[in-house]
């Protein structure tokens, strides 16, 4: 019964939470013909349009008017929706502006964010960012919470610098968003600027510092009305691609590589999409980043691949890096993808999404006598439903599965998750794991966990209780840690100077946990004291001080030398200095020091980041790690350096290239990636993908390459 009771108070908070959202209203415009997109707001019509205007600060002092004035204008054809806008600038010549490529850093830039909850359903939006260079990026908000910044829509935009600020003209057609399938949908709406020299962001309408989400707060957006009569026809996209390179490996030998395949996104109608994808390629996915691993688990390496980027948020169900039910990288990775589809979409109150796609089988190796073994082809799929129920609260289910032909590994689970007063949330999830290679082997097959969060910007008090199964092993998930029970939270203070001339906020916080086995044998624990102070000037400093048990029941493996089964406890004292994104030179570094295991672990880290200007920026780093353990070869360092360049001609036309080396595999990796938009959603790339060997050769003919590629990919945008 008091389970019900606390259900029933949670909606009570959100419908009285929600008594508090914006009334602003923007009223858009209807125009008989659509205006030149060229960053010059001379077309008759726009003069005629109200602004919006009276932003108020957020950063750095909330709730006072912004101090340039911003003007938006909003109009719309029955294909697209315009926006007309003029950022007034009292020192035009101080407007920065260094960003060029496509979904880069834009708010290392002066920048607009557009907000538009097409749905009016007060937890999910669409975003679009523009820099004062004209630069895009876009993003998908789902369920107030997670942003996924590698969704691409087709828009059109232009700005320009003038005496008086910077002017930008925005087209959105209707076909790049869903809405509504009504005669004169409303929507959310949100409008932020910022004004990077002055590390000062300004939103109308105003969402208060107590909201640390900011434009992620769909519930407060302003209501925006005014359209009717909008095209609802279907919209088909096809983005056929082809391939040609080649692959040269110590193992395998050379190969070459010439295939096709294409993408399909249909609009089934404006509230669902339907893609299907065949013979998928990611070759032109940007390389992992290197880590070294000094841990006892594996390593979390996020997913980068498009086709799977595009509305992650609505297939994100538990933990985030702890315990995902669904984590994408799961899929294609050491085997080709054949094919499938992915369908999404809203009816009502209720978000639908599912997946299924065919991987290929795999050789891998096997036994003395039988060297290959063949891995069987797979289906992976996941569906996954959620509902509002009450004013920003939401259930949800999910389901997995990977089907071979000689087994299934099934995932069902259940979740409910409520925001109230500013920041503050509730989360309750649990999931059951039926696989048929250990049906019969016992230990718990059940992972859950419950989660209190009462937060606004000036203070934060976390409570979690987690239970993950010995037998928890979902096939399409990432569960690095199972056999726990624990408890952690975490209780912390985020006092503002606001009369400061170079302090903006201070946090202090500390954090514990406790984790236990399934069968209640203590396993480690953890406590932390996090403090972090943010200057006026974009920068922070932090100084950290943690202390950890670990008790090892068999010898563990770190990093090749083995340490003995035991108790153990570590005190580890770190700092470190971040400078602002937006410098046109950065000095970063980090350092710690303290036990580690029953030896010493000291770390130094720092690196420099140079935007050269609008064409160049370079970013290097180095880490480096001096460990001492009472174990053979106990004694040893670990280096990792890397070097990040991204260069542009245009906003059409740009290069990235990632250098990495370590001395862990004495190797020295390199990807450059080359990217033309010939048109908008089309696209050439052109990769290189090194491997060298900088260490000593097992045999003095061994070859030093481990692997050089090169490949090309065109793709092709057609929309009917």
């Amino acid at each position: 019964m008091k389970h019900y009771v606390w259900i029933a108070l949670l909606g009570v908070i959100g419908l009285a939470d929600s008594a508090f959202a914006q009334d602003r209203l923007a009223v858009a415009v209807p125009i008989p013909a659509p205006p030149v997109v060229d960053g010059v707001l001379d077309e008759p019509f726009w003069a005629a349009v109200e602004p919006i205007t009276g932003f108020l600060q957020r950063d750095p002092v909330d709730g006072a008017p912004a101090s340039e004035a911003t003007e938006v204008r909003i109009a719309y054809t029955p294909t697209a929706l315009y926006f007309g806008m003029t950022m007034h600038d009292s020192e035009p010549n101080l407007i920065r502006g260094n960003i060029l490529q496509r979904g880069g850093w834009i708010d290392k830039d002066d920048n607009i964010r557009i907000a538009l909850d097409t749905y009016n359903d007060d937890r999910n939006a669409y975003m679009f960012e523009v820099g004062v260079l004209g630069t895009q990026d876009d993003a998908l908000i789902s369920d107030e919470s997670s942003t996924d910044w590698n969704w691409d829509g087709i828009y059109t935009t232009e700005a320009r610098i003038t005496d008086e600020g910077w002017i930008l003209e925005i087209e959105i057609p209707f076909t790049t968003i869903r809405f509504n399938d009504t005669e004169a949908p409303e929507m959310g709406i949100a409008i932020a600027r910022t004004i990077r020299r002055k590390n000062e962001s300004v939103f109308w309408p105003h969402i208060g510092q107590e909201y640390r989400s900011g434009i992620v707060q769909v519930s407060r957006y302003a209501r925006m009305t005014g359209l009717r009569d909008l095209q609802k026809a279907r919209h088909i996209e096809l983005k056929p691609h082809a391939i040609s390179g080649a692959t040269h490996t110590t193992e395998n030998g050379s190969d070459t590589e010439i295939k096709a395949g294409i993408d399909v996104k249909a609009s089934l109608t404006s509230n669902f999409t339907l893609d299907l994808t065949y013979n998928t390629d990611f070759a032109q996915v940007e390389a992992d980043n290197i880590q070294v691993n000094l841990t006892r688990f594996s390593l979390f390496f996020p997913e980068k691949r498009e086709f799977f980027l595009e509305r992650a948020g609505l297939f994100q169900f538990g933990a985030p890096r702890e315990t995902e039910v669904f984590f994408s990288r799961r899929v294609g990775l050491d085997s080709d993808i054949l094919g499938g589809g992915r369908f999404t979409g809203q009816v009502g109150p209720i978000s639908i999404g599912a997946m299924s796609l065919r991987t290929s089988g795999i050789n891998v190796p096997g036994s003395v006598g039988d060297p290959l073994n063949t891995r069987a082809g797979a289906w992976n799929s996941v569906t996954r439903v959620r509902g509002n129920v009450l004013p920003r609260m939401t259930v949800g289910g999910i389901m997995t599965s990977k089907e071979t032909g000689a087994g299934h590994n099934r995932v069902a689970g259940a979740d409910l998750q409520s925001r109230f007063w500013s920041s503050s949330s509730f989360l309750l999830w649990a999931a059951k794991v039926w696989d048929s290679d250990y049906a019969a082997s016992g230990g718990s097959t059940v992972a859950g966990q419950a989660e209190l969060i009462l937060e606004n910007d000036r203070y934060i008090f976390e409570i979690t209780r987690t239970v993950i199964g010995e037998a928890f092993d979902p096939a399409l998930g990432f569960v690095p840690r199972p056999d726990q029970k624990r408890w952690g939270g975490q209780a912390g203070i985020r006092p503002r100077f606001e009369n400061s001339s170079w302090a903006r906020q201070f946090f202090m916080t500390f954090g514990a946990n406790h984790i236990q086995g399934i069968e209640g044998e203590k396993q480690s624990h953890r406590r932390r004291l996090t403090t972090r102070l943010n200057f006026q000037s974009g920068d922070n400093a932090n100084l950290d001080v943690r202390e950890r048990f670990e008790r090892v029941d068999e010898p563990a493996r770190i990093n090749g030398r083995m340490v003995p089964a035991g108790d153990y406890r570590f005190r580890r004292l770190s700092a470190g200095f971040t400078p602002d994104r937006a410098r046109s030179v950065g000095l970063k570094f980090n350092m710690a020091l303290g036990d580690f295991w029953s030896g010493t672990r000291t770390e130094l880290g720092g690196g420099v980041v140079w935007i050269a200007n609008k064409h160049l920026t370079v970013d290097g780093s180095v880490s480096w790690n001096d460990i001492s353990l009472p174990v053979p070869d106990g004694d040893f360092t670990t280096t990792l350096i890397s070097t990040r360049l991204e260069a542009a001609l245009s906003r059409k036309l740009f290069a990235y290239a990632l250098v990495q080396w370590d001395d862990v595999s004495q190797t020295l990796q390199s990807n450059i990636r080359v990217d033309w938009i010939h048109t908008p959603g089309s696209d050439l790339f052109v990769v290189l993908d090194t491997g060298y060997l900088t260490g000593p050769l097992d045999l003095p003919r061994d070859p030093r390459w481990l692997r050089r590629t090169g490949i090309v990919k065109l793709t092709y945008l057609k929309a009917f």
